[in-house]
């Protein structure tokens, strides 16, 4: 079934749903299958730690010594990702299937040079790097076990990913989801099989869950080459001209790159504000960490959304259809209040229970309980200022999404954090990271208007509308 085919078996969203179908609907059944799907990936990373944590202390170090690294290439590949979706989807929404085949293709290679590049520096750097990063004698081995293995097969990550925002492109989020979950699935059941040596399997610890991770990772890998090629009629088998793939390189990165950076900040804002709160003592750290844990599993939907908002709003804007793309905007900021402040109703009402997931020491659990009581309500002002970057992402102007982005760490969360850590202690700390977020979301709001307004005028001159 061809991605510019009318709504086929299996309700799957199509492009002629996106550009032409109720958008409110459109947009929750684009949704739904993307929160299982992150949902399955969220607990990837859970089950690898869990299984090498039952190996001993310093395996479940070293591995922890590799999450900055991998989350970096991850967060790397998730910008390039967003990129190829926003200039795939506006070529598909202006019906152009022959330039969609080429920049499909044209991506994919693309990341395949991007991740030998990376691949080959990161496998000449592994002790220099590690050893910089405070790895030790004891768990440089299982480093290294562990990373030749990731780094050989980084590409069945890097290029299913791509492929995957592809597919998101062209509206179909539900194939992309059972991926999501099917990798997840495979990684969990060869995980203990692998690291311990269950029944035929060897026992190759360390080694074993990078194994594990490689081959779900081949899964995808086969499965996003097939749904592309075969089903959607994506890709194309002539090789691009030198200046066809320079072309697509140079959107990809002064798209992606942005996103990616922006993307790092996440855990940057995390650490940072994890420093004030060591202020506050070892169990208010160990609270706030177990807060944020919970947080994030309610931030779930939002993430959904703005996975599925991206290519609504790319096809749409390329389609020239401004108000749907407006109306989307506008059911998406709905929809992420409405979920977001019930996550926060729901964590707050259960705040009493939910701090005993992690921990039974009363001062962790008090400051867990502090966390689940106030710090959510920030979650649903971050919710709105991914949205926002979202549009930015998807009208080809992710350099605003980097600098909301900047601006909600430094500018806004962490000076009002340290101030309410200043005047009201721990609670200030967190009613002022909640005022952060606030201020970033009126910041994301008023560039997003001015952005906006910017297109109107540029819709009514479309022979000054950039080109894909």
């Amino acid at each position: 079934m061809c991605a510019f085919s009318a709504t086929g078996k299996f309700m799957r969203v199509t492009s002629v749903d996106i550009l032409e179908g109720p958008i409110e609907k459109t947009l929750l059944r684009m949704t739904g299958p993307m929160v299982i799907g992150i949902f399955a990936m969220m607990m990837f990373g859970a089950v690898d730690t869990f299984f090498i944590s039952l190996m001993g202390t310093t395996e479940l170090a070293a591995i922890s010594f590799t999450f900055p690294v991998t989350f970096t290439i991850m967060n790397l590949s998730i910008g390039m990702g967003i990129a190829t979706s926003v200039i795939l989807a506006q070529v598909i929404g202006r019906k152009q299937p022959e330039r969609a085949q080429r920049v499909c293709t044209d991506s994919l290679w693309f990341t395949l040079v991007l991740v030998i590049v990376v691949a080959s520096l990161g496998l000449a750097t592994i002790d220099p790097l590690f050893r910089a990063l405070g790895a030790t004698d004891a768990t440089m081995p299982f480093i290294r076990e562990y990373m030749l293995i990731w780094y050989g097969a980084v590409g069945l990550l890097v290029i299913p990913m791509n492929g995957n925002a592809a597919i998101r492109a062209t509206g179909d989020t539900k194939w992309r989801s059972l991926l999501m979950m099917a990798s997840g699935l495979f990684n969990a059941i060869l995980d203990p099989l692998l690291i311990f040596g269950i029944g035929p399997f060897p026992e190759l610890g360390v080694q074993g869950a990078a194994l594990a991770t490689a081959i779900s990772w081949m899964i995808g890998f086969v499965a996003a080459l097939w749904l592309l090629g075969v089903r959607e009629k994506l890709l194309t088998p002539v090789m691009p001209t030198l200046q066809e793939w320079r072309e697509t390189a140079g959107k990809m990165l002064r798209i992606g790159t942005p996103i990616s950076i922006a993307n790092m900040l996440t855990p940057i804002t995390i650490m940072l504000l994890t420093a004030l709160v060591a202020r506050h003592g070892e169990a208010a750290v160990a609270g706030y960490g177990a807060g944020g844990r919970i947080e994030a599993f309610a931030m779930i939907m939002t993430f959904a959304l703005t996975s599925t908002l991206s290519p609504f709003m790319a096809q749409n804007l390329g389609a020239g259809q401004l108000d749907r793309a407006r109306q989307a905007l506008k059911s998406g900021l709905k929809f992420t209040l409405f979920f977001q402040l019930l996550a926060y109703a729901l964590l707050a009402a259960a705040a009493m229970p939910l701090s005993h997931i992690f921990s039974d020491d009363p001062q962790v659990l008090s400051v867990t309980r502090l966390y689940l009581w106030i710090m959510p309500l920030g979650a649903t002002f971050y919710g709105m200022v991914t949205i926002y970057n979202t549009v930015f992402n998807a009208a080809h102007q992710s350099n605003k999404t980097l600098l909301n982005s900047g601006a909600r760490l430094f500018i806004f969360i962490l000076p009002m954090a340290a101030l309410g850590s200043w005047l009201g202690d721990l609670p200030g700390l967190f009613i002022g990271s909640v005022i952060g977020n606030l201020l970033a979301a009126l910041l994301a709001r008023f560039m997003a208007g001015r952005m906006i307004r910017q297109l109107e005028k540029d819709d009514a001159q479309p022979a000054q509308r950039a080109s894909i």
